[in-house]
Order: structure tokens, then sequence, then C-alpha cells
């Protein structure tokens, strides 16, 4: 969403509005919808300090995406995918030869 992202980068509102009119070639009705709706949004976000996770943008400084939250909270979140698997298992940093020694020592006693 362009609105989230002109204002998780501290885009000021009437340049953000402007600027998307500027490139989308929008007039009249539709320019105006814009500036309404960008206006909206940007109140909302503003206006709502203790809420989380209200919208993701990408952030340009950080190169990653990060959550909007309200303005008492930590705007440096990153906006992780919802649902996040577990690491788990066996790899380079479990030591597998000597996991895999221990299973051999174990079937031998058997």
């Amino acid at each position: 969403m362009v609105d989230s992202f002109m204002y998780g980068n501290d885009v000021p509102l009437q340049m953000a509005y402007n600027f998307y009119i500027a490139c989308s070639g929008l007039k009249g009705a539709q320019a105006r919808f814009v500036i309404e709706r960008t206006k909206e949004w940007y109140i909302q976000w503003h206006s709502s300090k203790e809420r989380r996770h209200l919208t993701e943008y990408y952030n340009m400084l950080f190169r990653n995406f990060y959550w909007i939250n309200g303005s008492l909270l930590n705007q440096q979140e990153l906006a992780l995918p919802e649902v996040t698997s577990m690491e788990f298992g066996i790899d380079v940093k479990t030591h597998p030869h000597k996991i895999r020694r221990r299973l051999e020592m174990r079937t031998m006693e058997s």
C-alpha cells in the first residue's frame, strides 16, 4: 500500500498525496479521492497511539518490512510472516557427527 510506505518512511502528508497523484496522472474526482483516503489513513495511524500492527510498510533505511505501530509502541518491529516455523532437527550447528556416533554406539550395545 502506497500510503503505508509513505507514512512509515515519514513522508509528509501533502507530499505523499501530491507525489502519488503526479505519478499516477489522476485528475478531478480521482485525485480528490486519493487526497481524502491518504488523509484518512495518516490520521488513523497517527492517532492510534497504543495499537499494534496497524499495517506493514517497507522501510527504506533498513531495507526490510516493518509494522506501523501506535506512536507509543516500538516503531522498529519487523513484520515477520504470521506463521513462523520452529527450527529443529539435526543441522551443522547441532554437531551431527557426535549425535550419529552416540546413536551408532547405542545400536551396537543393543
